[in-house]
C-alpha cells in the first residue's frame, strides 16, 4: 500500500495528505465533544444587607377643586353686565356680574310673610299647649283627691253597715227615699254641678239598696243611706272629672307641635337663604378667590331662569310617620308655596385649593388616616400631597337644598356612591388641571435600617417564600425557605431564613436543585 502511495504522482498525494488529516480531525472533535463538560451558567450574586423599606399603595383619581363658589341666582332678577365666560381665569375681587334685583323682591316678600305666619301658628299652638299642660295637671290632682275621698267613704260605709249588722239581724231591704235623693240633688245645683253630673249621681241613687231592721228610724241606718248617697255623688264627680281629663289628653299631640316648629324652621331657613340671595344679587357679585369659571348660566339684558329649581317644602308624613292625621295639621298651617325659583348661575372653581378625589375598596380604606403623606404625579411631575379626608362608611351623596344656597360664597363638592379618600395637593401648578386624572402613592408604612433582599431574589412557591444561597468555595446553591415582611418597588423585608452578607443568586431558576454549579456573573 506505502508502495502504491509511493508511485503516485506528487498532487494525488498531497489531496490523500490532506484528507486524512481532516479525517482525524473531525473524528478528534467528535471524541472531544463527547467527554467534554459545557460550563456553568453564569448568575448575578447580590448580598443580604440592611436598608429601608417603603410600603406604598399606588391609586389614582381625578382632580378638583375642594373650594367651589356657586353664585346663585333668582327667577326674573335681571343680570345688567356680566363679566365672565366659561374659561376665564379670574383673581379675588374681581367683578362677576352686576343685577337689576327688583323683579325678585317679591319672592323676599312671600318668604318673609310665609316664615311670620309659620310662627304664629307654633307660638300660639305652644301657648295653648302650655295651658293644657296646666289644665291636665290640675285634673290629675282633683282625680287622685278625689279617690282618696271615694276610698275614705267606703271605709266608713263598711264599718257603718258591720255596726248595724252586729245589733241585730236584716229583716227586709229597702231602696232610698226619693225625696232624700231629690235633697242631694238640690244640694248639688247650688254647689254647681252640671246636668252630666247630677245624672250620673240619678242614675247611682235609683239602683241603691240598704238592708234596713225592724226599727226604720234607726239613726244608723239613716247616717248608712246618708253615707250611700256621698258616695254616690263622689263616683258622679269622678266620672265627670275623668271624662275632661281624657278629652283634655286627646286634644293635645307633641307630634303636631313638632311639625309646627319644624314647618316655622324650614320658613326661616327659606327666607334666610333668599335673602342672603337676594343681598348679594343686588351688591352685585364678585370673585372669592382666584380660580376659574366653570358655569356661566347668565347673559347680560336677560332675565335669569334656573337651570333646576330647588324647593323649601318639607315632607310632613315621612317626618311624623303614618299614625298622624296629616289633614289636620294641614288646617293649622294653611296653604303655602314656598318654592323659590333659584339656581346655579356662575360657578368659579378655585385654583389654588385643588384635592384629588379617590375612590378606595373596604381593605385599602383601613390603612388610610387623614395626615398622612401622599405624592401626586401628573405629567411626569411629582406633587407634594396630605390626606385630608377619610369616609366614615361607604355610600354618599350631595344635594342642592336650600339651606346650601346661602350665598354666592358657598363652597360645595360631589362624590360618588363609593367610599371616598381626597388627598390635597399642597403647591399645584398649570400641570395639574380640574377634571383630569392624576397618579398616588401613599406612605404606609416605614421601616428603616432592617434586612432586605431584591424582589428579584424571592422565589414563590405553595404559599412559602425561597432563595438559592450562592458557595463562594464549591460555586453550588442551595434552596433555602425565608420568612418576609413588607416589600416596596425594590425590596423585600426578610425577617427570617437570612443573615447580613449571605449570598443569594438574583433572578435564579426556579428549576435549580441544591448542589447546581454556577457561576457568578462579573460586571
Amino acid at each position: 500500500m506505502l508502495k502504491n502511495f509511493r508511485e503516485k504522482p506528487l498532487k494525488k498525494k498531497i489531496a490523500i495528505i490532506v484528507f486524512i488529516i481532516v479525517i482525524a480531525a473531525l473524528l478528534a472533535y467528535a471524541v472531544y465533544s463527547q467527554v467534554k463538560k459545557d460550563p456553568p451558567t453564569e448568575y448575578e450574586i447580590v448580598a443580604a444587607e440592611n436598608g429601608t423599606i417603603t410600603d406604598y399603595l399606588d391609586l389614582s383619581g381625578t382632580v378638583e377643586s375642594e373650594s367651589t363658589y356657586n353664585y346663585i341666582g333668582i327667577n326674573g332678577v335681571r343680570a345688567e353686565e356680566v363679566f365672565v365666560k366659561v374659561g376665564d381665569k379670574v383673581s379675588e375681587g374681581d367683578p362677576i356680574a352686576t343685577f337689576d334685583v327688583s323683579g325678585a323682591s317679591e319672592y323676599l316678600t312671600t318668604a318673609k310673610k310665609d316664615y311670620d305666619s309659620a310662627l304664629s301658628k307654633y307660638n300660639e299652638a305652644v301657648l295653648s299647649n302650655a295651658k293644657i299642660n296646666s289644665k291636665k295637671a290640675e285634673l290629675t290632682a282633683q282625680i287622685s283627691a278625689k279617690n282618696k275621698e271615694i276610698e275614705a267613704k267606703k271605709k266608713e260605709i263598711a264599718t257603718l253597715e258591720s255596726d248595724i249588722s252586729s245589733q241585730e239581724s236584716v229583716t227586709e231591704t229597702a231602696t232610698i227615699p226619693q225625696d232624700q235623693i231629690d235633697a242631694v240633688i238640690a244640694e248639688m245645683k247650688e254647689n254647681g254641678a252640671s246636668d252630666e253630673e247630677i245624672q250620673s249621681f240619678k242614675d247611682s241613687a235609683s239602683k241603691l239598696s240598704v238592708q234596713v231592721s225592724s226599727e226604720d228610724n234607726n239613726k244608723m241606718q239613716t247616717e248608712l243611706i246618708q253615707k250611700n248617697l256621698e258616695l254616690s255623688q263622689l263616683n258622679a264627680e269622678l266620672t265627670a272629672l275623668q271624662a275632661q281629663n281624657s278629652a283634655t289628653v286627646n286634644i293635645t299631640d307633641d307630634s303636631i307641635l313638632s311639625a309646627l316648629k319644624a314647618v316655622a324652621d324650614n320658613k326661616k331657613e327659606t327666607y334666610d337663604s333668599i335673602k342672603a340671595v337676594y343681598d348679594s344679587l343686588k351688591n352685585g357679585w364678585y370673585a372669592d378667590a382666584d380660580g376659574i369659571i366653570t358655569v356661566v348660566n347668565i347673559k347680560a339684558g336677560d332675565l335669569f331662569e334656573p337651570a333646576e329649581e330647588s324647593s323649601g317644602t318639607i315632607d310632613l308624613s315621612s317626618m311624623l310617620g303614618s299614625s298622624v292625621d296629616l289633614s289636620a295639621i294641614s288646617s293649622l298651617l294653611g296653604s303655602s308655596d314656598d318654592s323659590s325659583a333659584m339656581g346655579i348661575a356662575v360657578t368659579l372653581e378655585d385654583y389654588s385649593d385643588l384635592v384629588v378625589t379617590v375612590s378606595v375598596g373596604k381593605n385599602d380604606l383601613l390603612k388610610l388616616a387623614t395626615g398622612m403623606n401622599a405624592t401626586v404625579i401628573s405629567q411626569g411631575q411629582e406633587y407634594v400631597g396630605e390626606i385630608i379626608y377619610v369616609a366614615a362608611e361607604a355610600g354618599s351623596s350631595s344635594q342642592l337644598d336650600l339651606s346650601n344656597l346661602t350665598s354666592s360664597l358657598l363652597s360645595s363638592s360631589g362624590s360618588g356612591n363609593s367610599a371616598l379618600v381626597k388627598v390635597k395637593i399642597q403647591k399645584p401648578d398649570k400641570n395639574i388641571v380640574i377634571g383630569f386624572d392624576v397618579d398616588i402613592k401613599i406612605e404606609l408604612n416605614k421601616l428603616e435600617d432592617v434586612l432586605t433582599m431584591p424582589v428579584e431574589t424571592v422565589v414563590y412557591d405553595k404559599g412559602e417564600y425561597y432563595v438559592y444561597l450562592f458557595d463562594d468555595e464549591s460555586s453550588t446553591v442551595s434552596r433555602k425557605k425565608i420568612t418576609v415582611g413588607i416589600l416596596d418597588d425594590v425590596n423585600y423585608e426578610i425577617t427570617s431564613g437570612l443573615n447580613i452578607g449571605d449570598k443569594v443568586v438574583k433572578s435564579p431558576d426556579p428549576a435549580m436543585e441544591d448542589g447546581t454549579k454556577i457561576a457568578e456573573k462579573t460586571a
